[in-house]
């Protein structure tokens, strides 16, 4: 055995730890983005919300938006853990992705990432209404594609 053999092998067990922390925050992040879709209600532009009403739908927000940022790191962890590389651009690494067969769409993860962006800057009704209905669809997504990670690994 050469001498680079155990360092190949602890790179690659250095890899796999990670990718399985990650993993693991993802899963843990996912499942409680799914607690809130499964209590989702659309949201009412006339009716006036109190502010624990309004709770559900702050952290409904943020478990969207930090789902969303823990999925396109992780995609940088696959990346890592199969090329051990990552893509100079986002677009590239969702390129990968998609030759993994991880996602389907690219432009998905545009809209999400963007819809993510959106959330912190929204005040109107109207607004605020159209970026719930769009967390509640993008996430049965984010979802199915999570079941793909998992038999991807």
């Amino acid at each position: 055995m050469t001498k680079a053999a155990p360092f190949a092998g602890r790179c690659l067990k250095m890899r796999s730890d990670l990718i399985s922390k990650e993993l693991e925050d993802l899963k843990n992040a996912l499942t409680l983005l799914q607690a809130s879709i499964k209590k989702f209600t659309p949201y009412k532009i006339r009716k006036v919300y109190t502010p624990d009403e309004l709770e559900y739908y702050d952290s409904l927000s943020f478990r969207f938006e930090k789902s969303i940022e823990l999925m396109l790191s992780f995609f940088k962890g696959i990346e890592i853990f199969a090329y051990a590389k990552t893509s100079d651009t986002l677009r590239d690494r969702l390129l990968v992705m998609q030759k993994l067969n991880i996602i389907d769409d690219i432009d998905f993860w545009f809209e999400a990432r963007t819809l993510r962006n959106r959330i912190a800057h929204t005040y109107i009704r109207e607004e605020l209404k159209d970026i719930y209905e769009e967390i509640y669809k993008k996430s049965k997504i984010i979802f199915k594609t999570f079941k793909r990670i998992e038999n991807y690994l």
